[in-house]
């Protein structure tokens, strides 16, 4: 199946050193296709953040020693006291991140522009660092939690930067991930506050 959008405007010139804009005797429409091939590939796109997630809230809920850390941690007073809460807004902030990773791919023009692979390469490296996070947790080290949370944070935020510059929608769907990464990193930073060993000195 194919879904043509009769609304997508082409206004690039034709030929080098062409005014930007339709030429008088060509159609200034373009259609804009979307194939069952697309749907299958953001299908799987969607997958794999999605797997990510469910893989490393599974494996976070049968360690013991994270169970510890996570219980017997001081907390700021303002944080989510549900663990459930945090593991469900966790799945809903990442679930639209794989789409939105293909709509850039597929109307940034694939890894043949630089900007889609800047923003690609974000995304990547974010997803590679909210995982740092798990073997940081299971250490205690709420220090390199706090300073990683950040780093997860800025490029959860540029991210969805990049991505909206390049697709509007696609920008849009990573907001909400980007302003929960930002709610982790205050809590990292209190949380280390919190737990430093001056406080217990």
């Amino acid at each position: 199946m194919v879904t043509v959008d009769p609304y997508f405007h082409d206004t690039s010139p034709d030929f080098v050193g062409a005014p930007a804009g339709p030429a008088s005797n060509v159609s200034s429409i373009m259609p804009y296709y979307w194939t069952s091939d697309d749907t299958r590939r953001a299908i799987i796109a969607s997958i794999l953040p999605i797997g990510a997630g469910v893989a490393g809230a599974a494996y976070i809920a049968r360690d013991k020693e994270i169970d510890n850390v996570i219980t017997s941690a001081r907390k700021p007073h303002w944080a989510i006291k549900s663990r459930s809460t945090h593991s469900a807004i966790d799945l809903m902030t990442i679930a639209p991140l794989g789409y939105a990773s293909y709509l850039v791919y597929k109307n940034g023009g694939g890894f043949d522009y630089t900007d889609t692979t800047v923003a690609l390469s974000l995304y990547g490296a974010n997803v590679g660092l909210a995982l740092v996070n798990i073997p940081l947790l299971k250490k205690s080290n709420f220090q390199c939690l706090f300073y990683n949370s950040l780093l997860v944070s800025g490029t959860a935020a540029a991210t969805a930067y990049a991505f909206y510059k390049i697709d509007q929608n696609a920008g849009l769907w990573t907001i909400p991930y980007a302003l929960w990464t930002a709610y982790y990193a205050f809590f990292g930073y209190a949380a280390y506050q919190l737990n430093s060993p001056q406080k217990d000195a």
